[in-house]
């Protein structure tokens, strides 16, 4: 059995306002030159934004570079010393791990056997929730590093899930874009092609996970257009920045069919309904990201590009 170190929580969520003490175990199986035991623990928000360069050599062959910016932005810092000596830096661990080798050195020798100590951790009242996206995640951590001179270090660490607030009470409105009057605020897509107008209203602008989306979509055109099929289904934008770089990804609910219905001339009108689920992160927002949803209706036309309008929502936590 090597030396380890054991992270004991009483519990596996963090409650927000509330202290946790942690239990923390040093289980060694043999004696270990320890400089000093730290504890940190740290809430963050952290986005990450893909971005290119080029660059071009003496005989002009240009390369693109392909590079990853990545930005945290603080929610909680504690930081504690359980046993031993603070941090020295680089330089002056250098320096004490070499006065270690020659018998010298700032350090305490621990016997085999067991050592535990205790962190205290919190979280503000108004901690945001965990989250794990294609861009962005918000993430409580404890990290419990064994600081051994001339040695390996120890280090160990335990993620806290934080819950969403509930929305206990909220108020909702119906929702309404139309193409091309409400280009801006709901469409993403351009209409190139076939020459038609779309609208779209939903019965609420709010949900929860797995509440029924109900709605109702209007396809105007002067010329006959040929649809194959209609399909609706939930769109995520999610929007990131790191160290100035902007980036997004975007996540796909399972589309549903809504029939094909063949030629379509004049006016065409159909109601529908959409289940509220996904299993990304719900609306959010932070410092450098965010979270929009969508409901889109895509009109399936062939030899043109497919006419798509979408129609923004919040997603709310479960009550």
């Amino acid at each position: 059995m090597a030396n380890e170190i054991r992270i004991q929580p009483p519990a596996k969520t963090l409650i927000r306002g509330q202290a946790m003490t942690v239990p923390v175990l040093l289980v060694l199986e043999r004696r270990l030159k320890v400089r000093g035991i730290h504890a940190k623990f740290l809430g963050a928000e952290e986005t990450t934004a893909v971005y290119t360069t080029t660059s071009t050599d003496s005989k002009g062959h240009v390369t693109t570079h392909t590079h990853t910016a990545v930005q945290q932005v603080e929610i909680v810092s504690q930081v504690q010393l359980l046993a031993g000596n603070e941090k020295k830096g680089f330089f002056g661990n250098m320096s004490d791990a070499v006065a270690t080798v020659f018998g010298g050195g700032k350090h305490d020798t621990l016997e085999p056997g067991e050592y535990p100590f205790e962190v205290e951790v919190s979280i503000p009242d108004d901690a945001p929730a965990t989250h794990v996206a294609q861009k962005s995640r918000i993430f409580y951590e404890l990290s419990i590093h064994v600081d051994v001179p001339a040695g390996f270090d120890l280090q160990a660490a335990q993620s806290f899930p934080v819950e969403p607030l509930p929305a206990t009470s909220y108020e909702t409105a119906p929702v309404r874009t139309r193409y091309p009057d409400d280009a801006g605020r709901g469409l993403f897509d351009s209409l190139v092609s076939p020459d038609a107008s779309l609208e779209m209203a939903l019965a609420a602008d709010k949900y929860r996970p797995d509440e029924l989306i109900e709605g109702i979509f209007t396809v105007e055109t002067q010329k006959s257009i040929n649809c194959r099929r209609i399909l609706v289904q939930l769109v995520g934008i999610e929007s990131s920045e790191a160290h100035g770089h902007r980036d997004t990804h975007v996540h796909l609910g399972a589309p549903h069919d809504l029939g094909s219905p063949g030629t379509v001339t004049g006016n065409y009108t159909q109601e529908f309904s959409l289940p509220a689920e996904t299993t990304a992160p719900l609306t959010a927002r932070g410092k450098l990201f965010s979270i929009a949803w969508f409901v889109q209706i895509q009109l399936d036309v062939p030899w043109a590009k497919d006419p798509k309008i979408r129609v923004p929502i919040e997603l709310l936590p479960r009550a």
